[in-house]
């Protein structure tokens, strides 16, 4: 589509690039380049990615050690003005993600329809395989009628932003290599950028479904968002339910076992609420029960990765070193 650079990063992909790449030749209305910035692989993936070059306007940038915000920063300085339209204008999607035929018009056409909107935020639907992926997405992937717009932080897996509004908010931060789409957000929402929700703009992707994967996952985006002195409602919900089970667990050992009931009734509560919220968003019936295993497994990543990361912060304050959101370094 002409005036639109799609960039993403990759970083040992061979299993699942081309699948991306085939969806991006299968646009209806495809981009006017596609840069992609590979982190050092050491697998096929760029190997892969090179025969595409005759079929795509396809550049690759290979920048060993790289993370996925110093490649994104890359990829989009390397749009240059040569996306004239309108823009330049910059979609981004993460390796992994399969585009819908119409995800590029779609994510863009906002921005050529309106000069006010600044960044369009698409929608990430998964593709789950397993029973616990399954699980995974109904508890952690909201649906698209949940979505609230105003407040909605967007991954980058599905987004599009002119490049001026990435110059004000100092680009995708490089300082953290864990939870670099929310804090390029909040750096734009800071700037005065104006967001917009486009639900049609849809890219589909696979949800981590081992517990460990979850946890990691997780962590990494709490220990990032600590970091970065971010806070948000679920981080409150998971201490908050930490504090409660706490509580009771030493009423029964300090007093009466008959706190247990308490605690049983709590797990048990938050086990219909989870299960049932999973079964409103479409989960099968064993997925649905699963999902609360999934979430709790996400709460505790929440608890123990914020206070790590919020630590760090308070140190690196002190020295005076803490990350400023809004800057890359």
């Amino acid at each position: 589509m002409t005036g639109v650079c799609l960039i993403t990063t990759v970083l040992q992909e061979a299993e699942g690039v081309a699948e991306l790449m085939d969806s991006i030749l299968a646009q209806d209305r495809p981009p006017e380049r596609v840069i992609v910035a590979d982190g050092g692989s050491t697998d096929a993936t760029v190997e892969i990615l090179r025969r595409y070059e005759n079929r795509l306007p396809l550049s690759v940038l290979v920048i060993p050690g790289a993370n996925r915000s110093r490649g994104r920063n890359a990829a989009v300085e390397a749009c240059g003005g040569r996306c004239a339209a309108g823009g330049p204008i910059v979609a981004c999607v993460d390796a992994g993600c399969v585009l819908a035929p119409d995800w590029v018009e779609c994510i863009s056409r906002p921005l050529f329809e309106h000069p006010d909107v600044d960044v369009v935020a698409g929608y990430y639907a998964p593709q789950p395989r397993t029973l616990m992926e399954r699980a995974a997405a109904a508890a952690l992937t909201p649906a698209v009628e949940e979505v609230v717009p105003e407040a909605f932080l967007p991954s980058s897996r599905s987004i599009a932003f002119r490049r001026a509004a990435w110059e004000r908010a100092g680009g995708y931060p490089e300082w953290t290599p864990f939870n670099e789409d929310t804090v390029f957000d909040v750096a734009l929402r800071r700037t005065g950028a104006k967001f917009v929700f486009e639900p049609r703009a849809l890219v589909r992707w696979r949800p981590q479904g081992r517990p460990a994967r979850i946890f990691r996952q997780f962590f990494r985006y709490a220990r990032g968002d600590g970091l970065a002195g971010l806070w948000f409602g679920h981080y409150a919900k998971a201490y908050v339910e930490l504090v409660i089970a706490g509580a009771i667990i030493w009423l029964s050992v300090a007093h009466r076992p008959v706190w247990l009931w308490a605690l049983a009734t709590l797990a048990a509560l938050y086990w219909i609420r989870v299960a049932g919220r999973a079964a409103r968003r479409g989960a099968d019936p064993a997925a649905a029960l699963l999902a609360p295993v999934a979430m709790a497994v996400v709460d505790v990543a929440h608890i123990c990765g914020y206070a790590i990361g919020i630590t760090q912060r308070l140190v690196l304050a002190i020295v005076g070193r803490a990350p400023v959101i809004g800057t890359r370094g």
